[in-house]
């Protein structure tokens, strides 16, 4: 029950953030986006990466990736305002980790226009309730 929660958390504000007049994004996935007909490749996929037990050997952690994809590249500034949403929004607890933000690149279908594509992992602790 407490996963699922977790999963809607992120998608209700990545979806809450896709009306921004700033950066317009089409949508958020879960795990891949299914949406072929997209008119522009600014989009959110967002998954899970693994679970792990805590320091104290009792409670877990779970590993959340989001996947901030742009074409041409991410506005300057953007992916501190996703980190902010996730961690300052009330709901289940989320942190980014420490490890780095990447980036890769693709093309956008048969074109030869370049999406940016940037993977931020944050951390959900879970108390285990025994």
């Amino acid at each position: 029950q407490a996963m699922t929660s977790v999963l809607n958390h992120i998608s209700e504000l990545l979806n809450g953030m896709c009306s921004s007049e700033d950066v317009p994004m089409a949508g958020c996935w879960y795990g891949a986006c299914q949406e072929t007909k997209l008119d522009r490749w600014n989009y959110f996929v967002f998954n899970r990466v693994r679970t792990a037990t805590s320091s104290n050997n009792i409670d877990r952690e779970t590993f959340y990736q989001v996947h901030v994809i742009h074409e041409d590249y991410i506005p300057e500034g953007y992916i501190d305002t996703v980190i902010k949403t996730l961690e300052k929004t009330p709901g289940p607890k989320l942190k980014k980790t420490s490890d780095d933000i990447t980036y890769d690149y693709t093309f956008k279908g048969n074109s030869n226009m370049v999406v940016e594509i940037a993977t931020i992992t944050f951390v959900h602790p879970q108390k285990r309730s025994c």
